[in-house]
C-alpha cells in the first residue's frame, strides 16, 4: 500500500538535477541506438556467397528471406514487402462529429496566403455538455 504521507513535491534545484539526470540517460540511449543501426546498415551492405555461388548484399538476402516466406502464406512478411514497396493502404479514420456531439466546427487553413483578415475558428452552433449521472 503507498503511504501518501512520503511524497512530497521536488524542489526546484531537485527538479532540475532530475531533469539533467534524465537528459544525459536520454543522450547515452540515443547514442546507444545509432550506433547498433549503423553495425546493422554496415552488415547489411557487405556482400555475402550464396549456395548457388552468387554474390548478394545483406539486403538484398534479407529481400529473398521476407519473399520466401510470404510465398509460403505468411502475411506479416507480404505486409512487410508491400509496406516496403509502397503500397501500405492508407489508414483513415472519418468521424462526423456533428452526428456525434452536436458540434459544428469549422477550420481555417492558415497555409494559404490571404489578402483578407480571417477569424479564429469558432464553434458554431449550440453546445451542451454531456452529464454524468446516470437516470
Amino acid at each position: 500500500m503507498i503511504n501518501l504521507g512520503n511524497l512530497r513535491v521536488p524542489s526546484s534545484d531537485e527538479a532540475r538535477e532530475n531533469g539533467k539526470k534524465g537528459g544525459l540517460a536520454s543522450g547515452k540511449a540515443r547514442q546507444e541506438k545509432k550506433r547498433l543501426k549503423e553495425a546493422v546498415e554496415k552488415v547489411l551492405s557487405m556482400t555475402y556467397d550464396t549456395e548457388t555461388g552468387e554474390r548478394l548484399t545483406g539486403y538484398e538476402q534479407a529481400a529473398i528471406a521476407i519473399f520466401k516466406k510470404a510465398k509460403l502464406g505468411d502475411v506479416p512478411a507480404f505486409n512487410s514487402i508491400r509496406d516496403l514497396i509502397g503500397e501500405k493502404p492508407k489508414e483513415t479514420v472519418e468521424l462526423e462529429s456533428e452526428a456525434v456531439t452536436g458540434i459544428k466546427i469549422k477550420f481555417v487553413d492558415k497555409s494559404i496566403p490571404r489578402n483578407k483578415k480571417e477569424k479564429d475558428p469558432k464553434i458554431i452552433g449550440d453546445y451542451t455538455p454531456p452529464t454524468n449521472t446516470e437516470e
